[in-house]
């Protein structure tokens, strides 16, 4: 139960480095995000590979769901640092340019489809009803932690972000949004 308390606690370092890109301006807070990442990291490590409550999965299906979760986990780091600048984005705090192509073509916050279907998969692979838990928890506080983002954050820090909410959707993907992403696949495009 410790380590699902400390996952969603990540969650509210995260919200500190957020907010420091608009108010305090923080050197030293910007670490916070690192920090977050790790906390969350170590805990996803901890409920999915600690013993604990389940139903038995044969080995074959476990492999193949455990395989999900890592393409899974891949879409989510890439949405969260290799479509975005990572040097201005999480380490400097820096506001940037909009992205608006790629993956951040099909919704604003792609990578919460990652971080969900990560732990989903995870725990059928793992049969672990506390990955199911950490799924459905961990997946509210990074939808509320998105929602915070893009009502009071972003349109504050990003240049062009109140017109990328025009055109794209928040979460669900659109004809067009998906359109827009295969047609725009592997570029970075701004605003």
């Amino acid at each position: 139960m410790s380590d699902l308390i400390m996952g969603c606690l990540a969650f509210g370092l995260l919200y500190i480095f957020d907010y420091n890109k608009i108010e305090a301006r923080i050197q030293w807070l910007n670490s916070f995000f690192g920090i977050g990442v790790m906390i969350l990291a170590y805990s996803t490590w901890q409920v999915i590979f600690s013993p604990s409550a389940g139903f038995h999965v044969p080995v074959g299906i476990s492999a193949v769901f455990y395989g999900l979760a890592g393409v899974s986990a891949l879409f989510m780091l890439y949405a969260l640092f290799g479509a975005l600048p990572f040097k201005k984005t999480y380490i400097e705090g820096e506001s940037t340019q909009v992205i608006d192509t790629g993956v951040y073509a099909l919704c604003r916050h792609p990578g919460v489809w990652g971080f969900f279907f990560m732990y989903l998969f995870a725990f059928i692979a793992s049969g672990k009803w506390i990955v199911l838990t950490a799924c459905i928890l961990w997946t509210w506080m990074d939808i509320i932690h998105v929602w915070a983002q893009d009502k009071y954050f972003f349109p504050r820090t990003l240049p062009g972000y109140k017109e990328y909410q025009q055109t794209t959707p928040f979460l669900l993907f659109t004809r067009k949004s998906f359109t827009r992403f295969i047609q725009t696949i592997g570029s970075r495009g701004k605003l």
